[in-house]
């Protein structure tokens, strides 16, 4: 059993559920709003300039500053289309005026074109429309969406989501040996990665028990238990391939951030696990 790096991982969970508490008291609070948005403006632009990093992207000059600003402004633009349904095409208009600004820069460098444009499109998507998403979940109060209560709907996002993570470290460092994807991840296990998808499960199926306390969260059982279990296998493919990217750029982690490693790093697996709630929130719950 290897617990080497234990003790930053709970470091940096302690630092991480003390914003989260911050963020779930105080996010319907005016200006506070706004703060929010901001800083999630910021981490994706951060989130986009280590992927740029990692494909190499950042060798053009002034492409990566271009990814990292249509990045966050739709990120702004799906926080602002949350309180105005006549906005809600922003976000989407503002990826296609990114398409647009990618075609414009690559006119006079035409070498690589297509990779290099099909990258940055990419990076944008996969960072900046999740982290967006986010956003959409928290501010459920808005008129698109009345009757539910967005901070319990983003609290079950990020608890089974991250539980999974949780499930899979221990029980790989505990019960695994055989590999789950040896050249991507050393660490997973077959036997870690089946501990990870039951506890999504379990932890689901927990908040539909204490949800019927909680006023304006809906979850049925059998909805608990199909979605832990697409949470619990979506979020381990976000983290397997957020490691196929490390292991292409031959880097340990996507940057040097203190207990952290980068913002790609925290937010592997909720990239992929976010889209699944907003979908299942506004056509299941719609």
């Amino acid at each position: 059993m290897n617990f080497q790096d234990l003790s930053k991982r709970f470091i940096s969970s302690i630092i991480s559920l003390a914003l989260l508490a911050c963020v779930l008291i105080f996010s319907y609070v005016g200006i506070v709003k706004w703060l929010i948005a901001l800083l999630t403006a910021g981490i994706g632009a951060l989130g986009i300039w280590e992927y740029c990093r990692l494909g190499k992207l950042s060798e053009k000059k002034g492409l990566t500053e271009l990814c990292m600003a249509v990045g966050a402004m739709t990120v702004l633009a799906f926080f602002i289309s949350s309180f105005d349904r006549s906005l809600s095409l922003l976000p989407f208009i503002l990826v296609f005026f990114g398409l647009i600004c990618l075609f414009l820069y690559h006119f006079d460098k035409i070498s690589g074109a297509i990779g290099s444009i099909a990258m940055s499109l990419f990076g944008i998507v996969y960072v900046a429309v999740p982290l967006g998403l986010i956003l959409k979940i928290l501010y459920l109060f808005s008129p698109c969406k009345m009757g539910h209560e967005g901070r319990v709907w983003l609290l079950y996002l990020l608890v089974v989501t991250k539980i999974t993570d949780v499930g899979a470290y221990f029980g790989g460092r505990l019960f695994g040996n055989k590999k789950l994807a040896a050249n991507l991840s050393p660490g997973k296990t077959i036997t870690g990665a089946i501990f990870g998808f039951c506890s999504a499960i379990i932890f689901s199926v927990l908040f539909y028990f204490v949800g019927r306390m909680i006023p304006n969260f809906y979850l049925s059982p059998f909805e608990s238990i199909w979605l832990g279990a697409l949470l619990g296998f979506l979020g381990q493919v976000g983290d397997l391939g957020e490691s196929l990217f490390k292991r292409d750029a031959a880097v340990k982690d996507s940057n040097r951030l203190p207990g952290l490693g980068g913002i790609l790093d925290m937010l592997d697996s909720l990239l992929f696990t976010t889209p699944v709630i907003y979908f299942f929130l506004y056509i299941c719950k719609g």
